[in-house]
């Protein structure tokens, strides 16, 4: 099964660029506007984005709105998998930002729109966000920078904002579920993964990326390894006649994650394997890394038997245990496995 290109949702698509379009910038300044906040952001890790910089609304729109909407289209695949919609009566969006969170969450197409509570500091974004709900057809009503309580079954969602928050973060025991997504850097990985320890021992339950309640393999056994995902990207028009300005091209797309819940737990898949590596090829086998427990561990596949199966990274695998188990290897035999993604 080839692995599934991330799109944006056609709506969202067309309606931001026409507006972009109506804003009459050239490509190559866009792309001078792009590398001046991505410079920004190198310069300044974990830094706010600088809102009132003239660059900024233009590279944010440009090109990391489409980006950040895109990865969180392809991490609520897994939230619409793990958690039932009935399960959240309300999202709480910390650091909105210009509402990738929103556009992601206007694809679940099994939920009805239930209010966000957009929270973001600075009023430039926020008024920014405002206006492109206008622009983009908003179904999900937003209320913005709300004081008032979390209700009953809450839904918690950091998108490329949690790590920064570390002294101003909310009451997370006031949630019933976090959604937590940073970029895919080793630094930032295991940050989270280490925040996935700590939020178990405050009660929540791991749902995604990970099948098991165990320890993180990659944080115990490991040095350097890092949990993240890597999705193939097909590009708008648009912006790949941006990227022709660029020295960056997105042909897949990365992102660190965490799903938790304090009242859902997971049953379909507790004990199943996540694809959580690229496919490696070595002299006479393939590999990929895989998680299930609380062992650093790659499916392998003997060049001899066959031709090994193009799992996609992110893919959930059944059929792991009859695998022939060598060191860290599980040695599967071709057509033994089943796997979504």
């Amino acid at each position: 099964m080839p692995a599934p290109a991330l799109t944006l949702p056609a709506e969202f698509q067309q309606r931001l660029y026409a507006y972009l379009n109506g804003l009459g910038r050239e490509a190559a300044q866009s792309a001078r506007d792009v590398m001046d906040l991505s410079d920004f952001y190198l310069k300044n890790s974990g830094g706010r984005t600088p809102w009132d910089k003239s660059f900024c609304k233009n590279a944010y729109l440009n090109y990391f709105l489409p980006l950040n909407t895109a990865r969180l289209v392809s991490v609520m695949r897994d939230l619409q998998r793990f958690l039932p919609a009935q399960s959240v009566s309300e999202v709480w969006d910390f650091g909105a930002g210009l509402g990738a969170t929103q556009w992601a969450m206007e694809t679940l197409t099994d939920w009805e729109p239930r209010k966000i509570h957009a929270l973001e500091a600075d009023k430039s974004a926020t008024s920014l966000y405002r206006e492109l709900q206008a622009v983009l057809g908003a179904r999900w009503p937003v209320e913005f920078n709300s004081r008032s309580q979390p209700a009953s079954r809450a839904l918690a969602v950091f998108s490329y904002s949690f790590l920064e928050m570390q002294n101003v973060l909310p009451d997370l025991r006031l949630f019933d579920h976090l959604l937590i997504v940073e970029p895919s850097t080793q630094e930032r990985g295991r940050e989270l993964m280490q925040w996935r320890a700590r939020l178990m021992r405050d009660g929540f339950n791991p749902l995604a990326p990970c099948t098991h309640a165990a320890d993180c393999p990659l944080l115990v056994n490991s040095a350097r390894d890092w949990c993240h995902m890597r999705m193939h990207f097909a590009a708008p028009e648009e912006f790949r006649r941006l990227e022709e300005h660029l020295p960056m091209k997105n042909r897949t797309l990365t992102y660190s994650y965490l799903l938790m819940s304090r009242s859902v737990t997971d049953g379909e898949w507790r004990g199943s394997a996540r694809v959580i590596g690229d496919t490696l090829v070595e002299n006479g086998k393939t590999k990929q890394m895989i998680c299930r427990g609380s062992r650093r561990e790659f499916l392998s596949w003997l060049h001899r038997h066959g031709v090994a199966p193009a799992i996609p990274h992110g893919a959930l695998v059944r059929g792991v245990d009859a695998a022939e188990v060598k060191g860290s290897e599980l040695r599967a035999a071709p057509g033994s496995l089943e796997w979504v993604i």
